[in-house]
């Protein structure tokens, strides 16, 4: 009698057993997975890029999953209306305009350190340096006829300009000037009565100007991206580890803008530095800056910041 028990009892104990096996296994994976998308997987951003999340647990906060891989968490938050916004990055074309004028307490004039087509040329005070060490080093390279042509614009000036320009392919309309913002310069040479195109001083400042943070704007061939055509003339200030990188890449400003909106970001070696880029876009009126690190912070006039730091 007990012996048919067991006969009877022991195929049923071997299907628990696979049973119980197979969930095991199921459960297994399952934790697996788990661990893997909240290890190795991406998160969308606020601005629709991929962001590398650095956390271990379902409770990550905001700073973990902003920063891309390769880059230091950004913990502190300061509020946009607070920051200092350097206009570096700001992207301005026929698309996106200036929307707020510069502080006129914040031009300089850049005669008689530079060369320039009256004493009235002003530019911005944060690039007034980058630019006379620009001319300094022309004229080492025997480049001594160089001088700037035009540097900020009102929108008035730009106004009468687009008013009476003979072909306004070359000027942008009131309100969408880069001039306007005083990070942009014209340079010509000699007595100003041709227009760069094909000369030696041309060639080396496209070649050069990057060493001291300006890129030459309105590239050959970029009509198409830039909505300006060749403009060998016109150089825009946009921080030196930003003009070395767009020349590595062979950017123009709108290219590296959208880059930095997909990649969310960047960390590069330049300059005896470590640099780390970031592009976001606030929440509740934050953006997210390193603690520990120095930085500086940029409007791209698409939504989002560009936070630029190094140690």
């Amino acid at each position: 009698m007990h012996r048919r028990k067991r006969k009877k009892l022991l195929p049923r104990i071997l299907v628990l057993a696979t049973l119980a096996i197979g969930i095991y296994a199921f459960a297994v994976l399952a934790i697996g997975d788990g661990i893997h998308t909240l290890v190795g997987a991406t998160t969308p951003s606020v601005n629709g890029s991929s962001r590398a999340s650095a956390g271990t647990s379902a409770n990550t906060s905001s700073a973990d999953n902003t920063a891309p891989a390769g880059l230091p968490p950004f913990t502190g938050q300061m509020r946009t209306t607070d920051l200092t916004d350097t206009r570096y990055l700001k992207l301005v074309n026929r698309e996106l305009p200036v929307r707020s004028p510069v502080d006129s307490s914040h031009l300089v004039p850049v005669w008689p350190d530079i060369a320039a087509r009256t004493t009235y040329v002003t530019v911005h005070e944060r690039i007034i340096e980058a630019l006379r060490a620009l001319f300094v080093a022309a004229r080492n390279a025997d480049f001594r006829s160089l001088f700037i042509a035009s540097g900020y614009r009102s929108r008035e000036e730009q106004a009468e300009l687009y008013a009476n320009a003979a072909n306004r392919d070359y000027v942008m309309p009131p309100g969408h000037s880069e001039h306007q913002l005083g990070l942009a310069v014209d340079i010509l040479s000699g007595d100003g009565s041709n227009n760069m195109r094909g000369s030696a001083e041309a060639q080396w400042l496209a070649e050069n100007a990057a060493q001291f943070g300006f890129i030459l704007r309105y590239p050959y061939g970029r009509q198409d991206i830039t909505g300006a055509p060749y403009e060998p003339w016109h150089f825009r200030y946009v921080g030196r580890v930003h003009a070395w990188y767009m020349g590595q890449r062979d950017f123009v400003l709108e290219e590296y803008i959208a880059y930095l909106q997909t990649e969310g970001g960047f960390r590069t070696q330049f300059s005896g530095r470590t640099y780390y880029v970031l592009y976001q876009r606030p929440e509740n009126g934050m953006i997210l800056v390193p603690e520990d690190l120095d930085f500086w912070v940029s409007s791209a006039n698409t939504g989002g910041y560009v936070v630029t730091a190094w140690r």
